[in-house]
């Protein structure tokens, strides 16, 4: 095979992915060009940028160095992270953003109350508190929904925490009950930005209808999710809380989604899409007809 000299080229940069962009970028860019990533824990990966534009599996097979070695030097060439504010390291930098993940001895962890959780909510948004600061998650919150409502593009809603040199999923709903509610409902805000991405690329699958995931806020001021199956069409449903089931006659009825799989057995099946969606077989959706 040959190699090639993975330091006789252009200027490179961290790059930090999600999961759910990931899921996206192997519909779009399989295989050989698809990004080339390294897993840092949770919903999270890292990966390296020429110039912009995402260094592949296919580029970096031939690496010497290899492409993890790459990815340490551009880390340990990094900058110093920015002090605790109030209880929050705030990074706005992907590069050092990266640089905290892959060497979490760099996080200045003075400031801090207890062990150090990250919240990636956005490649420029990147916040690290402690485990024990439930005032510093709040505000954590209220950032993430005002990043939703922006629009800004969106990397994970799910934390890590710091365990014996190793990230790990925080389970913050467990630390913090009393905002269980809003977290729930930043994962939801989440997650249907994420399947409104992944539909965009399944936007020319004819023979399948992909139901789009909605939200909507409860009288008791929950947020759950819902999406629409057109009963006897072949669709593919995100993991939502509430199914409406649409009827050939026009009838409408809701089931949770639990309910639905359970019902329906091993007649659906759940596909290898990332964010994860059941495929429901049934007749080739009339609009594709």
């Amino acid at each position: 095979m040959t190699t090639v000299d993975a330091n006789a080229t252009a200027p490179r940069t961290p790059r930090l992915y999600g999961a759910s962009e990931l899921g996206v970028l192997s519909l779009v860019a399989p295989g050989d060009a698809h990004p080339r990533v390294r897993h840092l824990g949770g919903e999270l990966f890292a990966g390296i940028d020429e110039q912009g534009v995402a260094v592949t599996e296919g580029q970096t097979a031939p690496w010497i160095p290899s492409f993890p070695q790459v990815l340490e030097e551009l880390v340990a060439g990094g900058g110093d992270l920015p002090a605790a504010a109030d209880g929050i390291v705030q990074i706005d930098d992907e590069a050092l953003a990266v640089t905290a993940l892959i060497d979490p001895a760099r996080i200045p962890i003075a400031g801090l109350a207890g062990a150090p959780v990250v919240f990636a909510l956005a490649r420029n948004c990147v916040l690290i508190t402690g485990a024990d600061d439930e005032a510093a998650v709040e505000r954590i919150l209220d950032l993430a929904e005002a990043l939703y409502d922006d629009g800004a593009p969106l990397v994970s809603a799910h934390p890590i925490v710091l365990v014996d040199g190793g990230w790990d999923r925080f389970d913050a709903s467990a630390a913090f009950p009393a905002h269980d509610p809003r977290l729930q409902r930043v994962l939801r805000l989440w997650g249907v930005r994420a399947y409104e991405r992944q539909g965009d690329a399944l936007r020319d699958e004819k023979d399948v209808h992909v139901a789009a995931p909605k939200l909507h806020v409860r009288e008791d001021g929950v947020t759950v999710t819902f999406a629409a199956w057109p009963q006897g069409t072949a669709t593919l449903l995100p993991v939502v809380d509430n199914v409406m089931i649409a009827t050939p006659e026009g009838k409408i009825s809701t089931t949770t989604m639990n309910e639905f799989l359970d019902a329906a057995g091993d007649r659906i099946t759940r596909t290898g899409l990332s964010p994860a969606r059941y495929y429901v077989p049934g007749d080739r959706p009339r609009a594709a007809e």
